[in-house]
């Protein structure tokens, strides 16, 4: 069960959306300039963080840092590693610190003094720690700064304009240290950039997408199932999994992550019934209508952001509608009136 669970996890599937977003991504960013941003998006389990890592191979092209003491690429994650879930911005520097090899954040066996040094830096406030960076950045040589996950930014405060904040600062870093910023996480992420129009300007934007259910796309979704089937080996008869390739669609929204997930639970299923994986094992494991439509909701709300109309150059905005004017006054108070000479009541006049 071990090796078998292993093999299904290990599996890797060069399928063609991953294929062309890989392709497109080593193109962007072979040819980007300092400064520059690129933007990888895609659903939840799309093989966003296995495209970084094939990615940062090709690009340090074997230099290793044990051999030039440079740093071409680091890739660090954005957690939610502040106080109640939040983003910490002064959290996530020293991530990169220790991505970059600071001497003070990288050292396996501390000591006492290198811990005491430790602790000193943990209390150096973010302005300090943000020039340490900088500085770090430009000595290890890096080039390309890889942030996954990075739609956990928008939990950086609760202030509307928070997140936008912190990703005009991360272009600032770009330029600063002369390097190409690559953002990578789910759909929320396009929301984030719409409101940062310092991100806007010179940003490239590739798409991880999922497969739909254009007759193309089921066709090629059924490619990715027969692959995993020959990785099953026994524990599954020939032809089954293809022959629910609808099922398989509808319940991972053709994404290949929740693909692959689902079919690692089935398999335990079967090794504890000691038998072949079968309908009613499939439906056991698969994910709970809850879930999935939460999944589905994301996915559509990105891919209308994705595919929307483009607004056009020199075409008017539609104007927000006029609240309508509420008079001042005291409650309840009758707004004074000039009447004409005479008529003091307001009344008609007296014949």
């Amino acid at each position: 069960m071990t090796e078998l669970g292993r093999s299904v996890l290990e599996l890797r599937v060069n399928h063609k959306f991953w294929v062309n977003a890989f392709q497109e991504a080593f193109a962007t960013l072979t040819m980007a300039s300092p400064g520059d941003v690129v933007c990888i998006v895609g659903p939840s389990r799309a093989g966003k963080s296995r495209l970084i890592h094939e990615l940062k191979k090709q690009l340090e092209n074997g230099n290793s840092y044990e051999s030039t003491g440079k740093l071409p690429v680091i890739c660090v994650e954005a957690v939610n590693s502040g106080p109640n879930g939040a983003f910490s911005t002064k959290s996530f520097t020293m991530r990169m610190l220790e991505a970059v090899r600071h001497p003070l954040l990288s050292i396996s066996e501390l000591d006492a003094a290198s811990e005491t040094a430790r602790a000193k830096l943990e209390r150096t406030t973010e302005n300090t720690l943000r020039q340490i960076l900088e500085r770090a950045l430009k000595h290890r040589g890096v080039y390309y700064l890889f942030i996954d996950e990075a739609q956990h930014v928008r939990y950086a405060s609760k202030q509307s304009h928070a997140p936008c904040a912190v990703m005009d600062s991360w272009k600032c870093l770009a330029q600063t240290c002369g390097l190409v910023l690559v953002v990578v996480g789910a759909y929320p992420i396009l929301e984030l950039l719409q409101h940062s129009p310092h991100m806007l300007g010179r940003k490239k934007q590739i798409h991880l997408q999922r497969y739909g259910t254009h007759p193309d796309d089921l066709v090629e979704f059924a490619k990715i199932i027969q692959a995993f089937e020959r990785s099953l080996g026994e524990f599954v008869s020939s032809g089954f999994l293809l022959k629910h390739t609808q099922l398989l669609h509808e319940k991972t929204c053709g994404c290949i992550g929740l693909l692959k997930s689902w079919l690692k639970q089935t398999v335990t299923l079967a090794v504890v019934n000691k038998s072949q994986i079968s309908l009613a094992m499939l439906e056991k494991s698969m994910m709970s209508d809850v879930d999935l439509i939460q999944i589905s909701r994301e996915i559509a709300e990105g891919e209308n952001l994705l595919y929307s109309t483009p607004f056009k150059i020199g075409s008017q905005v539609p104007k927000k509608e006029a609240h309508p004017k509420i008079r001042a006054g005291k409650p309840f108070t009758r707004k004074p009136v000039r009447h004409a000479l005479g008529n003091r009541s307001g009344g008609g006049s007296k014949s």
